[in-house]
């Protein structure tokens, strides 16, 4: 028996066309669901993120606030350092350097030669003196010349032979005893090391100065440093 379709062919396109788009809303449906099942995942775990951040946010205050006071304290700390470092420096510079060429200026000294003050820097020492003679003088300069550390002595004589002079040291009667006051300027072979300076900021550039003569913060001596030089009178140099 034969079969014979009487229907229209735009029928079965147009059941086809119901079924395409079906399908593709169905796809749509599926990618919209997908997306915002991601969108829930992803605002999930920021929201995450943020609240370990602001649970986060005093200790990183706390390491701030920790950070700024050990650089505030490093700070404060760094001029205490700065002084201990010129103190220990000074005693080390008035105990070694400086008083090995004291020391070694003392060991070629005429014994009746008497200093009344020191002031040693860079490669010069000078030294205000008196000796109770000339011939006191001419052996000290017998004896310093002898020096290895000395290149050169200087000796400037500041009094006329035999005229009393008053003032400074006295006898019983009142008088300073006869003799001579002379300034003596030592070359040195080698020169002095410089002194420690003291740190900035922590009351003036002052430096460690030498024990005898004054002058600088590790100095405060005794008497000046070579204030004592007088004027007129003969000189007398001569090198090595």
């Amino acid at each position: 028996m034969l079969r014979i379709n009487l229907l229209p062919p735009y029928i079965y396109e147009g059941k086809k066309r119901f079924r395409t788009a079906a399908v593709w809303a169905l796809v749509v449906i599926f990618v919209i669901v997908g997306l915002m099942m991601f969108k829930s995942k992803i605002d999930g775990e920021t929201a995450d993120i943020n609240a370990q951040a602001t649970a986060k946010e005093p200790d990183a205050t706390k390491a701030d606030k920790y950070a700024k006071d050990a650089s505030d304290t490093n700070a404060k700390s760094a001029v205490v350092r700065g002084k201990a470092d010129f103190v220990s420096g000074a005693q080390k510079y008035d105990t070694t350097t400086y008083q090995e060429v004291v020391s070694n200026v003392a060991r070629y000294t005429w014994p009746r030669v008497v200093y009344s003050g020191i002031n040693a820097s860079g490669q010069t020492v000078d030294l205000p003196a008196f000796a109770p003679s000339l011939s006191d003088v001419g052996h000290y300069i017998m004896y310093m010349e002898r020096n290895p550390n000395i290149s050169r002595v200087d000796i400037s004589l500041a009094s006329i032979p035999g005229f009393p002079v008053e003032g400074g040291p006295t006898s019983i009667d009142g008088m300073r005893p006869a003799g001579h006051d002379f300034q003596v300027s030592l070359a040195l072979v080698k020169p002095i090391a410089g002194a420690p300076s003291y740190p900035a900021g922590g009351g003036g550039g002052a430096s460690a100065g030498n024990p005898m003569g004054g002058g600088g913060a590790g100095g405060g001596g005794s008497s000046g440093s070579g204030s004592m030089i007088m004027g007129g009178g003969a000189g007398v140099g001569k090198d090595k």
